[in-house]
């Protein structure tokens, strides 16, 4: 969904374990998303794969980059607005 992952859109092999519960289609289908973002980090995990902390580095690289010229006052008291 947010991190590249492939959303599901078909709710066929999964009808059998959602149509119990009183939800809306659209309902239905985010529950499917949600269990399945919660088993891809729990299988990332266990393999030492973190995409979140990985995106972040990677946007915090760019940052830093950007940032080589700035001098920063030694205490936020000095810092004018």
């Amino acid at each position: 969904m947010r991190w590249g992952l492939a959303m599901i859109t078909d709710l066929t092999p999964y009808r059998k374990h959602v149509d119990q519960f009183d939800l809306t289609e659209e309902q239905k289908l985010e529950l499917v998303n949600a269990v399945w973002m919660i088993v891809d980090s729990v299988f990332d995990y266990h393999l030492g794969i973190n995409r979140l902390a990985r995106k972040e580095k990677e946007s915090q690289k760019s940052i830093d980059s950007q940032m080589q010229g700035v001098i920063l006052p030694k205490a936020p008291q000095d810092t004018v607005l």
